[in-house]
C-alpha cells in the first residue's frame, strides 16, 4: 500500500502563519490539523449494564498485529479508494497496535471480571491468550465534489481466542464499528475514533470473556 504525507517533510519548517496558509489553501482537500505537538488518547468503556462474570483465568493480551500503514501513531485518513494520507501536526498518543492493546486490557479490568487480562505474564502463567490483527483504524472520505466532506471513522479487529495448552484456537470473530464524524477537523475525527473504538472493545472483551468461560477445550 503507497502511503503519502500530507504535508511533505521539508515544508514542516515554515513559519507557523505559512503553514497556517498553505492547509488554509488545501481546506476540503486534505485534513487539517492541529499544533505539531497535539496528542490524541482514547478512553475505554467504564460502564456496563449488568456485573459480567468470567473464568477464573489468567488472559494475556497479545499487541494486534498491523500492516505497516497503521503500525504508527499517525492519525491515518483515506481521502480516494487508494490514498492514504496522515492529519498534519496530530499524533495518537502511542502506536495503533498498542493503543488499541492497552484499551483492551483497561476495559477487561473495568468489566469487574473475576479473570484477569495483561499485556505479559511474568509470575503468573496465562490459560487463554486473545490475539488479533488489526485490518482498519482509520477515517475514510468521499467527495462527489459538492458540499462539505464528512468522513466515517472504520475500526475493525479480527480476533481469535486461544487455549494456550496446544494453542487450541477456541474461538475466532471479526469486529467492526463505523462512526460518522461531525465534521473533516481532527478533533471531531478523534471523537468519532472514541466512540467507534469503545464500541469495538466493549463487544470483544464480552466476546472473550463468555468464550474462555464456556470452552471445554478438547483433551
Amino acid at each position: 500500500m503507497k502511503t503519502l504525507d500530507v504535508m511533505p517533510s521539508a515544508l514542516r519548517v515554515l513559519a507557523v502563519g505559512a503553514l497556517a496558509s498553505l492547509l488554509a489553501g488545501c481546506a476540503g482537500i486534505l485534513p487539517g490539523g492541529d499544533t505539531p505537538n497535539t496528542l490524541y488518547g482514547l478512553k475505554a468503556p467504564s460502564e456496563f449494564s449488568a456485573p459480567m462474570t468470567g473464568a477464573t483465568w489468567q488472559m494475556l493480551v497479545e499487541e494486534p498485529v498491523a500492516e505497516r500503514a497503521l503500525d504508527t501513531d499517525r492519525i491515518a485518513i483515506y481521502t480516494g479508494p487508494h490514498a492514504l494520507q496522515y492529519f498534519t501536526g496530530a499524533r495518537w498518543t502511542d502506536r495503533a497496535p498498542r493503543l488499541l492493546q492497552d484499551l483492551i486490557v483497561e476495559t477487561f479490568e473495568n468489566a469487574g471480571l473475576q479473570m484477569s487480562a495483561s499485556r505479559q505474564s511474568v509470575s503468573v502463567r496465562p490459560t487463554v491468550s486473545l490475539i488479533s490483527d488489526l485490518r482498519d483504524f482509520e477515517a475514510r472520505v468521499t467527495s462527489s465534489g459538492e458540499g462539505p466532506v464528512t468522513p466515517e471513522v472504520v475500526v475493525r479487529l479480527s480476533a481469535k481466542v486461544i487455549w494456550l495448552d496446544g494453542r487450541q484456537v477456541l474461538d475466532g470473530q471479526m469486529f467492526e464499528a463505523r462512526q460518522m464524524a461531525a465534521s473533516d477537523a481532527v478533533g471531531d475525527v478523534v471523537a468519532a475514533m472514541n466512540i467507534a473504538t469503545q464500541q469495538m472493545v466493549r463487544e470483544i472483551v464480552i466476546w472473550a470473556a463468555e468464550t474462555s468461560k464456556a470452552a471445554v477445550p478438547a483433551s
